[in-house]
């Protein structure tokens, strides 16, 4: 297949035994929306989530087993196969989240069962130097099942690269961390009502609002950095789920429209994305609509430019396309799909995007 301008090219992280294809590369069609499958990558236990680095030249792999380590890939600059390069250690069980300062000097993670959350330095030649900072959470919450430990699910970097924050599931808390010479220094606490549940953080393009996915209680809060040291600061709550939905629900995915107008997340039970929008005063979210996702269970969902979203549906191995109304932000199915085993990252490189 031939590469053209109008074409997005995307990165799919499953659940996969080691000699299973693990990650796939695939292509869409920014004008149709039509989407394939390119090639397949095996060789790494259950690399769950990804990060792609801003030029479009390397992916990191989260591998999410007991002695849990990072995939470092180079990517063919033709044919966008991925070629292993490095390999590293976490320390920590089941890393399930990896994303890259936008600097890209670093790169984060955050171990769900390992308790703690690493930060690497990236090499040019894209692999990764020795870890230069960790730090490990103690406690637990209330809930008993979900919340006997900490749980650390993501760590996410501040727009300006300065500040991480680690999302613990099990405390309901998100700790901020000042990144100082690759070190991560404990700047302050955000508490959140209990049994929430923290799981995934998105900024706002401004780099000051900030929303963050709870999984325990199926709900979005909104944030505001505070502006002498950048600890995240609640503005608000909003559920995730119509009031009259009665059945089982966690929270999945967080994601922010190109634009920055809308805020869309993934819940796991009602099958759907809820779309809000956001007051251009308080940063606060409204409700506009929920859209089911054709599938089961939507773990991660990309927002992919040419006014599309790709939701990553778990149990039902498929990926399905909507199309996002230019002005009001609401999704309709295209009717494209793409059918693999348990798919649940998508990132999308935007390197070669026109516009």
């Amino acid at each position: 297949m031939s590469v053209t301008d109008n074409q997005v090219w995307m990165y799919i992280g499953t659940y996969a035994g080691k000699e299973e294809a693990g990650i796939h590369v695939a292509v869409m069609n920014q004008e149709t929306g039509e989407l394939h499958i390119t090639s397949e990558t095996a060789g790494v236990e259950n690399p769950s989530y990804l990060a792609l680095s801003a030029d479009g030249r390397h992916l990191y792999a989260a591998c999410e087993i007991d002695e849990g380590e990072i995939a470092a890939y180079t990517i063919d600059e033709q044919t966008h196969e991925l070629h292993l390069i490095d390999r590293k250690a976490t320390g920590g069980g089941a890393p399930c989240y990896v994303q890259l300062t936008p600097d890209g000097q670093y790169l984060l993670a955050a171990n769900y069962t390992g308790k703690n959350a690493n930060i690497f330095p990236v090499q040019e030649d894209g692999s990764l130097g020795e870890m230069s900072g960790e730090v490990h959470h103690e406690g637990s919450g209330t809930h008993p099942e979900r919340q006997d430990a900490p749980h650390l699910h993501s760590a996410v970097s501040s727009l300006d690269s300065g500040m991480a924050y680690v999302s613990d599931l099990g405390l309901d808390q998100i700790v901020s961390y000042a990144i100082e010479n690759g070190a991560l220094v404990k700047a302050g606490v955000t508490e959140l009502p209990p049994q929430s549940g923290p799981r995934h953080l998105v900024f706002h393009p401004n780099g000051q609002l900030a929303y963050g996915i709870n999984e325990l209680n199926s709900t979005v809060t909104s944030y505001a950095r505070n502006v002498e040291n950048g600890v995240l600061e609640i503005l608000g709550t909003v559920s995730t789920l119509p009031d009259d939905f009665e059945g089982e629900n966690t929270g999945g995915d967080i994601r922010l429209s190109l634009c920055g107008r809308h805020v869309y997340a993934s819940n796991r039970g009602h099958d759907s994305l809820v779309h809000y929008h956001i007051d251009e005063q308080s940063g606060e979210l409204t409700p506009v609509e929920w859209v089911p996702v054709k599938g089961k269970t939507p773990r991660n969902f990309a927002v992919v430019p040419g006014g599309y979203v790709l939701v990553c549906n778990q149990d039902s191995n498929n990926i399905v396309q909507f199309a996002a109304e230019p002005d009001t932000g609401r999704l309709t199915p295209t009717g494209h799909e793409l059918t693999l085993n348990r798919p649940v990252c998508l990132m999308a490189d935007l390197n070669e995007v026109e516009g």
